[in-house]
């Protein structure tokens, strides 16, 4: 039950990031070059599943391995720090839950891949 509450926590966290940025009009990463595809496709992915990703902390770190692994120079630290943060949660550390450094974390690379790769202003149907 702990540890459903923690994954629960950390899954909140994103979704609630995810969401967030959907209202962000994508100019503050515009100075930025865009994400490789590899990022993007990865990134889609997630944002895609997250809503049935409540509690499954395997899952979520699975979609988020590509995620970090494809991150642009400028949040890689971000998204290595995020992928980190569930993997310490699926091995019972609760000293990530609630952390601010995790949640800025989360929020950098949600904003960057909603920037960079456009994740709101798509069609689903065309694919990325």
């Amino acid at each position: 039950m702990r540890r459903r509450r923690t994954a629960l926590g950390l899954t909140l966290l994103a979704a609630v990031a995810a969401i967030g940025l959907s209202a962000c009009s994508g100019d503050s990463g515009s100075s930025l070059p865009r994400p490789n595809k590899a990022s993007c496709t990865a990134s889609y992915t997630y944002d895609q599943r997250l809503p049935k990703l409540v509690g499954k902390v395997d899952e979520q770190i699975a979609l988020v391995e590509p995620i970090a692994a494809n991150a642009p120079k400028d949040v890689k630290a971000d998204a290595e720090l995020f992928l980190d943060a569930l993997r310490r949660v699926a091995s019972g550390d609760k000293s990530v839950v609630d952390n601010k450094r995790v949640e800025r974390a989360a929020t950098n690379v949600n904003r960057r891949a909603a920037d960079g790769c456009g994740l709101y202003n798509q069609d689903p149907s065309s694919g990325i």
